[in-house]
Protein backbone atom coordinates (compact mmCIF):
# COMPACT_ATOMS: atom_id res chain seq x y z
CA UNK A 1 0.00 0.00 0.00
CA UNK A 2 3.12 2.54 1.10
CA UNK A 3 4.36 1.87 -2.56
CA UNK A 4 0.88 2.75 -4.08
CA UNK A 5 0.98 5.91 -2.36
CA UNK A 6 3.62 6.61 -3.51
CA UNK A 7 4.08 6.00 -6.50
CA UNK A 8 0.49 7.97 -6.93
CA UNK A 9 2.01 11.19 -5.33
CA UNK A 10 5.10 11.03 -7.71
CA UNK A 11 2.68 10.68 -10.61
CA UNK A 12 0.70 13.77 -9.69
CA UNK A 13 3.79 15.83 -8.87
CA UNK A 14 5.15 14.65 -12.37
CA UNK A 15 1.86 15.97 -14.22
CA UNK A 16 1.11 18.87 -12.02
CA UNK A 17 4.51 20.25 -12.60
CA UNK A 18 4.59 19.50 -16.72
CA UNK A 19 0.98 20.93 -17.00
CA UNK A 20 2.61 23.62 -14.59
CA UNK A 21 5.19 24.48 -16.72
CA UNK A 22 3.11 24.32 -20.23
CA UNK A 23 0.86 26.61 -18.75
CA UNK A 24 3.31 28.99 -17.81
CA UNK A 25 5.51 28.60 -21.03
CA UNK A 26 1.67 29.85 -22.26
CA UNK A 27 1.48 32.85 -20.25
CA UNK A 28 4.70 33.76 -21.41
CA UNK A 29 3.01 34.07 -25.11
CA UNK A 30 -0.44 35.46 -24.32
CA UNK A 31 0.54 37.63 -21.33
CA UNK A 32 -2.29 36.14 -19.25
CA UNK A 33 -2.74 36.09 -15.22
CA UNK A 34 -4.85 32.95 -14.91
CA UNK A 35 -2.78 30.46 -16.48
CA UNK A 36 0.24 32.15 -15.07
CA UNK A 37 -1.67 31.93 -11.79
CA UNK A 38 -2.72 28.11 -12.32
CA UNK A 39 0.70 27.17 -13.77
CA UNK A 40 2.45 28.38 -10.80
CA UNK A 41 -0.08 26.74 -8.62
CA UNK A 42 0.37 23.76 -10.08
CA UNK A 43 4.02 23.43 -10.37
CA UNK A 44 4.16 24.44 -6.68
CA UNK A 45 2.27 22.32 -4.84
CA UNK A 46 3.40 19.00 -6.23
CA UNK A 47 6.00 19.84 -8.22
CA UNK A 48 7.75 21.50 -6.06
CA UNK A 49 6.46 21.71 -2.29
CA UNK A 50 4.98 18.44 -1.23
CA UNK A 51 8.12 16.57 -2.58
CA UNK A 52 10.64 18.91 -0.18
CA UNK A 53 8.02 19.07 2.45
CA UNK A 54 8.50 15.21 2.28
CA UNK A 55 12.69 15.59 3.33
CA UNK A 56 11.16 17.25 6.70
CA UNK A 57 10.26 13.57 7.67
CA UNK A 58 13.73 13.12 7.58
CA UNK A 59 15.02 15.50 10.36
CA UNK A 60 16.93 13.19 12.62
CA UNK A 61 19.26 12.45 9.53
CA UNK A 62 19.35 15.83 7.53
CA UNK A 63 19.67 18.29 10.55
CA UNK A 64 18.16 21.04 11.84
CA UNK A 65 19.44 23.33 9.49
CA UNK A 66 18.07 21.54 6.10
CA UNK A 67 15.15 20.56 8.32
CA UNK A 68 14.15 24.22 8.83
CA UNK A 69 15.09 24.96 5.13
CA UNK A 70 12.97 22.17 3.59
CA UNK A 71 9.90 23.07 5.59
CA UNK A 72 10.24 26.40 4.80
CA UNK A 73 10.42 26.43 0.93
CA UNK A 74 8.51 23.44 0.78
CA UNK A 75 5.61 24.87 3.16
CA UNK A 76 5.44 27.84 1.28
CA UNK A 77 5.84 26.99 -2.12
CA UNK A 78 2.55 24.71 -1.17
CA UNK A 79 1.24 27.44 0.25
CA UNK A 80 1.19 29.55 -2.80
CA UNK A 81 -0.05 27.05 -4.86
CA UNK A 82 -3.05 27.06 -2.74
CA UNK A 83 -3.27 30.60 -3.11
CA UNK A 84 -2.73 30.96 -6.94
CA UNK A 85 -5.36 28.42 -7.15
CA UNK A 86 -7.63 31.01 -6.07
CA UNK A 87 -6.69 33.16 -8.30
CA UNK A 88 -7.32 31.22 -10.88
CA UNK A 89 -10.58 30.63 -10.08
CA UNK A 90 -11.80 34.56 -9.16
CA UNK A 91 -9.95 35.82 -12.53
CA UNK A 92 -11.71 33.15 -14.69
CA UNK A 93 -15.04 32.13 -13.26
CA UNK A 94 -16.01 35.68 -11.24
CA UNK A 95 -13.74 38.49 -12.10
CA UNK A 96 -16.25 41.06 -11.00
CA UNK A 97 -17.31 39.11 -8.09
CA UNK A 98 -16.87 41.78 -4.80
CA UNK A 99 -17.44 38.46 -3.06
CA UNK A 100 -15.03 36.14 -5.12
CA UNK A 101 -12.27 38.60 -4.72
CA UNK A 102 -13.28 38.45 -0.67
CA UNK A 103 -13.15 34.86 -0.21
CA UNK A 104 -10.06 34.45 -2.61
CA UNK A 105 -7.94 37.09 -0.09
CA UNK A 106 -9.80 35.36 3.13
CA UNK A 107 -8.50 31.66 1.68
CA UNK A 108 -5.15 32.77 0.89
CA UNK A 109 -4.01 34.47 3.35
CA UNK A 110 -5.48 31.73 5.50
CA UNK A 111 -3.50 29.22 3.76
CA UNK A 112 -0.47 31.48 4.28
CA UNK A 113 -0.85 32.45 7.80
CA UNK A 114 -1.39 28.62 8.52
CA UNK A 115 2.05 27.99 7.02
CA UNK A 116 4.26 30.56 8.52
CA UNK A 117 2.89 29.25 12.18
CA UNK A 118 3.49 25.58 11.33
CA UNK A 119 7.05 26.29 10.28
CA UNK A 120 7.77 28.50 13.05
CA UNK A 121 6.51 26.13 15.65
CA UNK A 122 8.55 23.24 14.08
CA UNK A 123 11.64 25.01 14.62
CA UNK A 124 13.91 22.94 16.82
CA UNK A 125 11.89 20.45 16.87
CA UNK A 126 13.53 17.33 17.22
CA UNK A 127 11.00 14.80 16.12
CA UNK A 128 8.05 14.11 13.53
CA UNK A 129 5.51 13.00 16.59
CA UNK A 130 6.25 16.53 18.46
CA UNK A 131 5.87 18.61 15.19
CA UNK A 132 2.71 16.48 14.79
CA UNK A 133 0.85 17.63 17.98
CA UNK A 134 2.50 21.61 17.94
CA UNK A 135 1.13 22.32 14.67
CA UNK A 136 -1.84 20.85 14.78
CA UNK A 137 -4.80 23.52 15.09
CA UNK A 138 -2.27 24.97 12.31
CA UNK A 139 -2.81 22.30 9.57
CA UNK A 140 -5.95 22.20 10.15
CA UNK A 141 -6.78 25.49 9.00
CA UNK A 142 -4.48 25.33 6.16
CA UNK A 143 -6.26 21.90 5.05
CA UNK A 144 -9.43 23.35 5.32
CA UNK A 145 -8.73 26.56 3.02
CA UNK A 146 -7.08 24.59 0.38
CA UNK A 147 -10.36 22.03 0.10
CA UNK A 148 -12.53 25.38 -0.10
CA UNK A 149 -10.29 26.44 -2.62
CA UNK A 150 -10.35 23.09 -5.10
CA UNK A 151 -14.12 22.44 -4.00
CA UNK A 152 -14.98 26.26 -5.09
CA UNK A 153 -13.28 25.96 -8.31
CA UNK A 154 -14.74 22.32 -9.31
CA UNK A 155 -18.84 24.20 -8.15
CA UNK A 156 -17.49 27.19 -10.68
CA UNK A 157 -16.79 24.86 -13.42
CA UNK A 158 -19.81 22.42 -13.17
CA UNK A 159 -21.77 25.47 -13.01
CA UNK A 160 -20.03 27.05 -16.36
CA UNK A 161 -20.23 23.90 -17.67
CA UNK A 162 -24.17 23.39 -17.52
CA UNK A 163 -23.85 26.39 -19.31
CA UNK A 164 -22.11 25.58 -22.22
CA UNK A 165 -23.73 22.47 -22.68
CA UNK A 166 -26.71 24.34 -23.33
CA UNK A 167 -24.88 26.82 -25.87
CA UNK A 168 -23.72 23.52 -27.27
CA UNK A 169 -26.75 22.46 -28.19
CA UNK A 170 -27.50 25.34 -30.11
CA UNK A 171 -24.52 25.74 -32.37
CA UNK A 172 -22.83 28.37 -29.92
CA UNK A 173 -20.46 26.49 -28.27
CA UNK A 174 -16.82 24.22 -28.77
CA UNK A 175 -17.21 20.85 -27.63
CA UNK A 176 -13.43 20.36 -26.80
CA UNK A 177 -13.97 23.70 -24.29
CA UNK A 178 -16.94 22.39 -22.72
CA UNK A 179 -15.47 18.47 -22.14
CA UNK A 180 -12.64 20.78 -20.61
CA UNK A 181 -14.40 22.81 -17.98
CA UNK A 182 -16.13 19.62 -16.96
CA UNK A 183 -13.09 17.90 -16.79
CA UNK A 184 -11.49 20.34 -14.57
CA UNK A 185 -14.81 20.23 -12.60
CA UNK A 186 -13.33 16.92 -11.84
CA UNK A 187 -10.07 17.57 -11.11
CA UNK A 188 -11.19 20.25 -8.32
CA UNK A 189 -13.16 17.33 -7.14
CA UNK A 190 -10.90 14.75 -6.80
CA UNK A 191 -8.25 17.38 -5.56
CA UNK A 192 -10.84 18.43 -2.63
CA UNK A 193 -12.20 15.09 -1.71
CA UNK A 194 -8.46 14.21 -1.00
CA UNK A 195 -7.74 17.30 0.83
CA UNK A 196 -10.94 16.61 3.20
CA UNK A 197 -10.29 12.89 4.43
CA UNK A 198 -6.61 14.34 4.91
CA UNK A 199 -8.52 17.22 6.93
CA UNK A 200 -10.74 14.48 8.57
CA UNK A 201 -7.77 12.33 9.68
CA UNK A 202 -5.77 15.20 11.79
CA UNK A 203 -9.23 16.08 13.23
CA UNK A 204 -8.84 12.44 14.23
CA UNK A 205 -5.25 13.01 14.92
CA UNK A 206 -4.07 10.19 12.85
CA UNK A 207 -0.53 11.01 10.72
CA UNK A 208 -1.75 11.78 7.36
CA UNK A 209 2.04 10.82 6.22
CA UNK A 210 2.13 7.15 7.13
CA UNK A 211 -1.07 6.15 7.94
CA UNK A 212 -2.08 3.46 5.33
CA UNK A 213 -5.27 5.20 4.70
CA UNK A 214 -4.02 8.42 4.03
CA UNK A 215 -1.54 6.38 1.28
CA UNK A 216 -4.64 4.82 0.29
CA UNK A 217 -6.59 8.05 -0.44
CA UNK A 218 -3.38 9.78 -2.18
CA UNK A 219 -3.35 6.70 -4.55
CA UNK A 220 -6.76 7.20 -5.39
CA UNK A 221 -7.63 10.55 -5.68
CA UNK A 222 -4.00 11.04 -7.20
CA UNK A 223 -4.26 9.11 -9.73
CA UNK A 224 -7.87 10.61 -10.54
CA UNK A 225 -7.02 13.88 -10.33
CA UNK A 226 -3.53 13.32 -12.66
CA UNK A 227 -6.20 11.88 -15.24
CA UNK A 228 -8.05 14.80 -15.71
CA UNK A 229 -5.38 16.99 -15.06
CA UNK A 230 -4.33 15.19 -18.46
CA UNK A 231 -7.32 15.03 -20.48
CA UNK A 232 -7.79 18.70 -19.76
CA UNK A 233 -4.48 20.11 -20.63
CA UNK A 234 -2.10 17.77 -22.98
CA UNK A 235 -5.50 15.72 -24.83
CA UNK A 236 -4.21 12.78 -27.09
CA UNK A 237 -5.67 13.47 -30.39
CA UNK A 238 -7.51 9.94 -29.82
CA UNK A 239 -10.10 11.68 -27.08
CA UNK A 240 -10.21 15.02 -29.10
CA UNK A 241 -11.51 13.43 -31.94
CA UNK A 242 -14.32 10.71 -29.95
CA UNK A 243 -15.38 14.27 -28.50
CA UNK A 244 -15.76 15.81 -32.11
CA UNK A 245 -17.84 12.83 -32.85
CA UNK A 246 -19.88 13.05 -29.90
CA UNK A 247 -20.59 16.54 -30.61
CA UNK A 248 -24.33 17.55 -32.25
CA UNK A 249 -24.32 17.93 -35.95
CA UNK A 250 -24.76 21.08 -37.65
CA UNK A 251 -28.20 19.92 -38.59
CA UNK A 252 -29.01 18.90 -35.08
CA UNK A 253 -27.69 21.65 -32.90
CA UNK A 254 -30.48 24.71 -34.76
CA UNK A 255 -33.09 25.40 -33.28
CA UNK A 256 -36.08 24.59 -34.30
CA UNK A 257 -37.84 27.26 -36.68
CA UNK A 258 -41.10 28.24 -35.74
Amino acid sequence: METLGFIAVALVALVSTAVGVRLLLMSRRTREFPEFALGLSLAGITGIGFPIVLLTELRQTIGPLLTFAADFIGSFAVALGFAGFYVFTWRVFRPGSRWAGALTLLGSGAALLATAMTVWLAVGVESNEEKFQLVYHWEILLFTSAVVGFLWSAIEAFHYHAMLRRRLALGLADAIVTNRVFIWGLMGSSAGAALLIMTALRLLDVNYMSAPVALFTAAGCGLAASGFLYLAFMPPAAYLRWLDRRAPAPDEASPPRG
